[in-house]
């Protein structure tokens, strides 16, 4: 194998000094006469742009740019007894899902827990990542202002409607904020159906007996 370009990355390319530099060492490696070095052996000075594409697409690869730590149980419990009317709030809506008492505090524990998950680890991106957060924040204040539009009343009566709208909430933060793994979009999905519900953005209607 013999070398016939070496390539020489800078931040920025705005000398002909550098030009300079690297025909002088070009010419200086080719008379050491290294058998890896070829006759016609050169450098060339360049940025990042002639990688344009390969940068783009480290840049969008989902990366874990912070962790989604687990919240304790007892954490969730506390938030909910400090919260007690968005509690009664949500279960109140959960209860038209056909849910049984039981199933239903079970069903918003989890949300809850996913909601402290990914309020927790947003906390954390907008420290690291402001950029970031903003794109993650921003795709899910508009998804919140076309709920009513995307899921009007009557069309969720269901665990499995609450899914496709997690799914769809996913699939735009994952188009909006490409940068963002898999285990903080989803939590930051479910996280964001708690909120909701607690807030009022989404209810659900009773399904009419057929």
């Amino acid at each position: 194998m013999k070398i016939h370009n070496y390539i020489f990355l800078v931040p920025i390319f705005d000398s002909a000094h550098l030009v300079q530099h690297a025909s002088a060492k070009s010419e200086e490696i080719r008379n050491k006469g290294l058998p890896f070095i070829a006759d016609d052996f050169k450098i060339t000075v360049a940025t990042d742009t002639i990688y344009a594409a390969e940068r783009n697409e480290v840049l969008e690869r989902p990366t874990t740019l912070v962790d989604v730590f687990p919240t304790p149980p007892g954490e969730v419990d506390d938030w909910m007894q400090g919260n007690s009317e968005l509690t009664r709030l949500a279960l109140g809506k959960l209860a038209k899902l056909r849910l049984s008492p039981a199933a239903q505090r079970s069903y918003l524990e989890q949300l809850v827990n996913q909601f402290l998950d990914s309020e927790n680890a947003l906390t954390r991106l907008r420290e690291k990542y402001p950029d970031q957060w903003e794109a993650a924040t921003g795709a899910r204040v508009r998804k919140e202002r076309k709920l009513v539009l995307e899921y009007p009343p009557g069309s969720t009566h269901s665990a499995a409607d609450v899914n496709n709208i997690v799914r769809s909430l996913k699939e735009d933060l994952s188009r909006q904020a490409p940068a963002l793994d898999e285990e903080f979009l989803d939590a930051m999905s479910w996280g964001s159906i708690a909120d909701w519900l607690m807030r009022c953005p989404l209810d659900f209607e009773i399904e009419s007996a057929s």
